[in-house]
């Protein structure tokens, strides 16, 4: 890895550390829910992603509707 100075340019050696984040295939997250029966879960991160914008873009369709009722109510 290098590291970029204003003057300078510096070899920096990568740690075990930095090569084991790196060398991580599946994007895990570890989350607490309190109240669950197994308090402690990993999920895949991309899977919850692509899970949160499917529920983004459900909610935002209902409420695109939502609000097309609205205007219609307004207008009679």
């Amino acid at each position: 890895m290098r590291v970029v100075n204003k003057n300078e340019t510096v070899q920096v050696e990568e740690t075990a550390a930095v090569e084991s984040y790196f060398s991580q295939e599946p994007v895990t997250h570890k989350s607490y829910h309190e109240l669950a029966d197994q308090p402690v879960v990993e999920i895949d991160v991309l899977a919850q992603l692509h899970a949160n914008l499917e529920m983004l873009s459900d909610l935002q369709s209902r409420l695109t509707f939502t609000m097309r009722e609205v205007r219609y109510l307004m207008k009679v």
